[in-house]
């Protein structure tokens, strides 16, 4: 037993970006001083910042991508409004992380219902039954996909970080109407899980933990999408990203 007071990984965060309360800033300096336990916590959050900071700190100083623009462009001429703001809203959330710090980031998500968490972990343990499709090809899951939510997207392609799907199963009766839960894996054996439905709350960002597994949250007024994986928080941003992007069809 000791009575060193617990240390949350939000206050870890909050004391590697210069934002915890002096006192308790002073505190947990100590406690990580002889706490091998937590110098090796601190430099896996700090090891994620920097490769989040690497990954999209360039992208202050850059002008609009150009097919961002021809989206900006159709949607001011009345066609596909939301893959604009989807991709708008991806990079401001990604940029908030990397520039802001995720302390920072994760005091301005606001207080958001966990409802369509439990879904996409039941989902993923098989606590829900759902019908199965093993993928005989892009674009039969691309069909599945459009057939079950209505939505003209598309299953990312996560080849780039090193993973490929392996399922996808259709879920009736979830709030919305349908949802879609496809699984990726890698070379190592690891499963990254993207969870799809309809949206019924408005626009979300936001990522947790739930026991060993890494929850990110990605939403617009039209699609909710769930991306779950035993990972960093670093590596769970950029598989998030390339996910979310790799929904536009």
């Amino acid at each position: 037993m000791t009575d060193r007071p617990l240390i949350t990984d939000e206050e870890l965060h909050a004391y590697i970006d210069g934002e915890l309360d002096p006192l308790r800033a002073a505190d947990v300096a100590v406690l990580i001083q002889y706490r091998p336990e937590l110098q090796t916590r601190v430099a896996a959050f700090r090891a994620d910042k920097a490769l989040l900071t690497q990954a999209y700190g360039p992208l202050i100083n850059q002008p609009i991508p150009a097919h961002w623009q021809a989206m900006i462009d159709a949607r001011r001429s009345g066609g596909r409004p939301v893959l604009v703001r989807r991709a708008m809203f991806a990079a401001a959330a990604s940029a908030a992380v990397a520039f802001a710090g995720w302390s920072t980031y994760s005091r301005l998500r606001g207080d958001p219902d966990d409802t369509i968490i439990a879904e996409a972990l039941s989902a993923r343990g098989d606590a829900i039954a759902g019908a199965q499709g093993a993928p005989e090809g892009r674009a039969t899951t691309d069909r599945m996909l459009k057939t079950a939510l209505g939505l003209q997207i598309k299953a990312p392609d996560m080849a780039k970080l090193g993973f490929e799907i392996a399922s996808a199963r259709v879920y009736a009766g979830v709030p919305g109407g349908n949802a879609v839960r496809l699984d990726y894996r890698d070379g190592q054996g690891r499963m990254f899980t993207v969870y799809l439905r309809h949206t019924t709350g408005g626009e979300r960002f936001d990522m947790l933990k739930r026991g060993s597994v890494r929850v990110c949250i990605w939403q617009d007024e039209v699609l909710s999408a769930v991306m779950l994986a035993e990972v960093s928080a670093g590596e769970m941003l950029r598989l998030a990203s390339l996910a979310y992007d790799g929904l536009s069809a």
